[in-house]
């Protein structure tokens, strides 16, 4: 008679376990570890995907080759790019002429930034404009006479009619280093324009202006 008792109590409370795990489960859930997996990578993969924000690109004045765009999208934002290309006797002297070039190209980039910071200054300020002209002078010859020490050249390379090509990038630190030569020496040459800060105007420049890049092939 004590078996069929105890067999009716083994059975209660095994539906009594059955029940509280029933309970535990939310609806629309599992206990079941790999099927819980499962459904959390499809949520993910069913999450919209948000693109990354495009790099602004470079604005490039003329036709180039494919590999000095790429070489041009490739540098940081904050540096100026110079383009250089030349066609010479020997691809040595193709190569002088395109790098000095690109230089050239990154010595007229700076020089416009200043001549828009000079005129802002000329506006804003009570120093003599005919000083102000005489200091930019001063400033435009004392950096065509800089060797650029800041630059330095990302990529260089032949297309199909054996043009040598040359790009030359300087940092925002390198250029405000030119900037600080140039305006000491124009000082130099134009006391009167002491209290015009170069360097500083330099900066705000940088973060105002997007400057379009010019081939230099003359």
């Amino acid at each position: 008679m004590k078996k069929p008792r105890l067999l009716s109590t083994l059975l209660c409370a095994a539906s009594l376990v059955l029940a509280g795990c029933a309970s535990s489960a939310q609806p629309g859930q599992t206990n079941d570890p790999q099927q819980q997996a499962n459904t959390a990578q499809q949520q993910s993969e069913q999450a919209p995907y948000t693109p990354p924000a495009p790099m602004p690109e470079r604005k490039i004045h003329g036709r180039v080759p494919e590999f000095v765009r790429e070489a041009v999208k490739n540098t940081p934002e904050d540096a100026l790019v110079g383009i250089g290309t030349a066609k010479m006797s020997s691809v040595s002297q193709s190569r002088t002429f395109a790098a000095t070039r690109a230089r050239a190209e990154i010595s007229r980039q700076i020089v416009s930034l200043m001549r828009d910071m000079v005129r802002d200054f000329t506006a804003s300020s009570e120093v003599d404009p005919q000083t102000v002209t005489a200091y930019q002078e001063s400033f435009t010859l004392a950096l065509s006479r800089s060797a650029l020490q800041g630059s330095s050249v990302v990529n260089e390379d032949m297309d199909d009619t054996n043009a040598y090509w040359v790009v030359v990038m300087m940092p925002r630190d390198g250029a405000a280093k030119e900037v600080n030569q140039a305006a000491a020496q124009a000082k130099l040459a134009v006391p009167k324009a002491a209290s015009i800060d170069a360097e500083n105007r330099m900066g705000e420049a940088f973060d105002k202006y997007d400057l379009e890049i010019q081939v230099q092939d003359k």
